[in-house]
């Protein structure tokens, strides 16, 4: 590749862009690479089965590796700054995509879908209520966390 010139001009619409990319791209192999050196724990409905050889891992760490001088590269070039959310924020950020998915976890939802038994409605929109009542007093505390930059008081 080229070296970059001396000067590049950025917008920072462009620099934004630019960022979201790399900062998606970056955090996706931070996760990859977990998976080539930390044992995977399985959760009781999304069990991930590490399938990948020896030889594959230490590919796909070569690959992440060369990936990640690009982005340095790109970072450096165009004066990009990395992302450092906390991890309060990035509870907050997915419970909340979790929260609208299971506040949709019931009977009324399911009709689009077809008749619902009444014995699955009696069932599910309790559980489906609870679930998403948790989720969202997980976004709650840690959204207190995030606004004061401390971690939470355990109750």
């Amino acid at each position: 590749m080229k070296d970059a010139p001396q000067s590049i001009e950025v917008s920072d619409n462009h620099r934004r862009n630019i960022s979201v990319s790399l900062h998606l791209l970056d955090k996706q192999l931070c996760e990859w690479e977990r998976w080539t050196t930390t044992q995977i724990t399985p959760g009781v409905m999304y069990q991930q089965q590490d399938t990948l050889s020896v030889t594959e891992k230490e590919e796909l760490c070569g690959r992440i590796e060369n990936l990640r001088e690009l982005i340095m590269r790109l970072r450096d070039d165009l004066n990009l700054a990395p992302e450092k959310p906390g991890t309060a924020q990035l509870i907050v950020g997915q419970a909340t995509v979790l929260w609208e998915m299971l506040a949709e976890l019931n009977s009324s939802s399911l009709r689009g879908y077809g008749a619902v038994a009444p014995q699955l409605a009696a069932y599910l929109d309790p559980v489906g209520e609870s679930l998403t009542q948790q989720v969202h007093e997980i976004s709650r505390r840690f959204s207190q966390a995030t606004a004061s930059g401390a971690e939470p008081i355990p109750q």
